[in-house]
């Protein structure tokens, strides 16, 4: 299954980059597609680390060749010597192998995965608008008026492109049989348009345009460099050797780069370990080889390794066989390939460029567009400019531009976030307070408690240079507070030796009888300090967000504070805020209309919608307050804890819940219903009044805590 993926890729990376040659190349191109899938599929499922990851030609590679053969065929040296101008494109391809197989060897590539992730998006961007530009491109003429030339063969290639890309719901829709989905999309276009193609050419007279043609597959393979190696290189191919291996450190930067990125969607699947010395060098041998039997270049697929991974493939069996099965195509079907219509590599080609844009893309453009968290704004409308200045050169000049543009900005991406102080700002502990709302008796002790808790907002890229700047500030707060939170959604990027840093500064947290708690940490950041610092029952996870860090220090120190007292016991009547001020024969005519609930934790004590026709008095445990958002997910706004009141704004204003409220915890409350309100109105007119005075005085605490958070999340 994963051959036959294969084989449609890696004739249409082979077509692209012998399409500068014209029409006549176009078989040639085909059979070198062919050459290149085989042997690198083959050669890297032997050579590297057995596993599940598959190798085939790319079309980001295929592109960069391209770019050569493009412009070689524009220089007056090279005019009416294709064969020359292909030996050029082998060379640079070989070149690109041994510099991968450096990369390898000196870890070359751990700096390389570290370029930021919108440079590589840009890269990644461009790239599939050129994979959509030349294939679209060969069908419109220039002038004032642009109109397709074979507009048929267009318009299916079009049609087909959405096919193969909206095929998974094409066979929910149709509630199509098991074995269709487990056809990927590619494949099932690929077989559908070659059918397609000769029944609408049979039935109708329509110019879907023609089928690839003879291949000239030979064994072995004619090898374009063997002149270089029985004769003296031509003048022609030595004048271009600087541009040639320019062009080859690209192309192995880009093979490195798509592997790395292919190797982590491969552990994200699956436990897997990963060699980068062995597997690059693999790779870059695969890519000599390739070189030297004609065909194109290649490297590790994220979208065949999952295809690989779901039907049960594990070990390098499956890579090797599906080399294999590209190698019996190419040698013992060459004549059926060569029936193939062209008009299908173009249709996969446009998937294959839209696929390449990134879906962080859309993420992106949402960021840039929210006003409500202005440091995510601020973040997002810079990554977003480095897409497009690397996107713009990549499409407008070359792919080799792009690499070069975008390694440049890393270069000075990292500098700026060196040069900029990590400590965005600092909050303390009476500045800043969770959503959880607390008695008063609580939030009281909280506010004395203030010095104890600090928040540090940290941005920018935290590197060996600057990291110990965090450790001596945290230090420094060591000698009045007892947590610290770090607050890191404004670190776009984190190396190891951050990650060291931390570790020791967890390490001095736990020996000093202190706590540093990390959240609002990306996926990546997280992944490289989860990797440092290992399993330890003193970190919070990486992944929670401010609030719940900072409810937890808020417990941690009234825990502290009151000699180990937690909500576990049952807090009298009498101390709720609610009836402040009553005397005992009215908390005892009170008592009448109150019903003890008990609720187990994650039980619902109420839902969006529900008739607001009674509320509760938190005696032990604590509740969650939750809404939902237009897009149907649950968002939690608040929490509220022993000794508070919940759903009492429903009850007094007789309308329906405005959101659900949910069981952290067991928890045991009274509840007060609409009817014994109502008695309390007739028949105890001065204890409601008290009651509601309560009321509007805890309204008007928890409204001058929302004016603070919205402050502080404006910041």
């Amino acid at each position: 299954m994963v051959g036959l993926v294969c084989l449609p890729l890696s004739t249409a990376c082979g077509l692209l980059v012998y399409a500068p040659l014209g029409p006549g190349y176009v078989a040639a191109g085909a059979a070198a597609g062919l050459y290149g899938g085989a042997v690198v599929g083959i050669l890297c499922a032997i050579l590297a680390t057995s596993s599940f990851i598959i190798t085939t030609a790319r079309v980001s590679m295929a592109l960069v060749q391209a770019g050569l053969t493009s412009g070689l065929v524009g220089n007056a040296a090279f005019a009416g010597h294709p064969t020359l101008i292909i030996t050029a494109v082998m060379l640079c391809l070989l070149f690109a192998g041994i510099w991968q197989i450096l990369f390898g060897v000196f870890g070359v590539a751990g700096v390389i995965k570290f370029a930021p992730h919108p440079v590589l998006t840009g890269l990644l961007n461009g790239v599939g608008a050129l994979t959509i530009l030349s294939q679209v491109k060969p069908f419109f003429r220039g002038g004032a008026v642009m109109w397709p030339d074979h507009p048929a063969m267009l318009v299916f290639a079009v049609l087909l492109a959405l096919l193969i890309l909206n095929y998974p719901a094409i066979v929910v829709r149709l509630k199509l049989p098991a074995p269709f989905g487990k056809i990927p999309g590619s494949l099932a276009g690929f077989l559908f348009g070659t059918a397609a193609y000769f029944f609408l050419t049979d039935l109708l007279p329509i110019d879907l345009g023609p089928t690839i043609g003879n291949l000239n597959i030979t064994f072995p393979p004619d090898s374009p460099l063997l002149p270089l190696i029985i004769r003296e290189p031509d003048a022609s191919l030595v004048s271009v050797l600087p541009e040639i291996l320019v062009v080859s450190i690209v192309l192995a930067i880009i093979s490195t780069v798509e592997s790395l990125l292919a190797y982590r969607a491969a552990q994200n699947l699956d436990d897997i370990e990963i060699h980068p010395v062995r597997d690059l060098s693999a790779q870059g041998i695969a890519n000599c080889v390739a070189a030297l039997a004609g065909g194109v270049g290649g490297s590790a697929i994220p979208s065949a390794l999952l295809i690989a991974y779901r039907l049960g493939g594990r070990t390098r069996v499956t890579g090797i066989i599906a080399g294999l099965s590209l190698v019996v195509a190419t040698f013992f079907l060459s004549g059926m390939l060569a029936e193939l219509p062209r008009v299908v590599f173009v249709a996969v080609l446009l998937v294959i460029g839209v696929i390449l844009f990134d879906r962080w893309n859309i993420e992106l453009i949402a960021d840039v567009l929210r006003k409500d968290t202005p440091l995510v704004r601020r973040h997002a409308i810079n990554d977003f400019m480095i897409v497009l200045v690397v996107m713009g050169f990549t499409i407008f000049k070359s792919v080799v531009a792009g690499v070069v543009v975008g390694f440049l900005l890393s270069g000075l991406i990292f500098i700026i976030n060196m040069s900029r102080p990590l400590i965005r700002r600092t909050f303390r502990g009476r500045d800043i307070f969770s959503k959880r709302i607390r008695s008063s008796e609580d939030q009281e002790l909280l506010q004395n408690l203030g010095a104890r808790r600090v928040v540090l907002q940290l941005e920018g890229a935290m590197f060996f240079g600057n990291a110990d700047s965090i450790a001596r500030k945290v230090k420094q707060l060591y000698n009045e507070a007892e947590i610290v939170v770090l607050d890191m959604r404004g670190i776009s990027d984190l190396d190891v030796s951050g990650a060291n840093v931390l570790r020791r500064l967890l390490d001095k947290s736990r020996d000093c009888g202190k706590r540093l708690v990390l959240c609002n940490v990306r996926p990546t950041p997280a992944a490289i300090i989860g990797n440092v610092v290992g399993n330890r029952p003193d970190l919070q996870p990486l992944t929670q967000d401010l609030d719940t860090a900072l409810e937890w220090s808020e417990d941690y120190l009234l825990d502290r504070a009151a000699g180990g007292r937690t909500d576990v016991a049952l807090l009298p009547l009498d101390q709720i805020d609610f009836f402040e001020g009553l005397p005992a024969e009215e908390m005892a005519e009170l008592e009448k209309v109150l019903t003890r609930r008990d609720f187990k934790r994650a039980q619902t004590l109420c839902r969006e919608g529900d008739a607001g026709d009674r509320m509760w008095l938190i005696m032990k445990g604590s509740v969650s307050v939750r809404i939902t958002t237009d897009d149907g997910e649950e968002r939690r706004i608040a929490g509220l804890g022993r000794g508070t009141t919940v759903g009492e704004m429903a009850l007094v204003e007789s309308v329906p819940r405005s959101a659900t409220i949910v069981a952290d915890e067991d928890v045991v409350c009274y509840e007060l219903s609409r009817a014994g309100f109502d008695m309390l109105l007739n028949d105890y007119p001065l204890l409601a009044s008290r009651i509601l005075g309560n009321l509007a005085r805890e309204l008007t605490r928890r409204l001058r805590r929302t004016s603070q958070d919205l402050r502080f999340s404006n910041l």
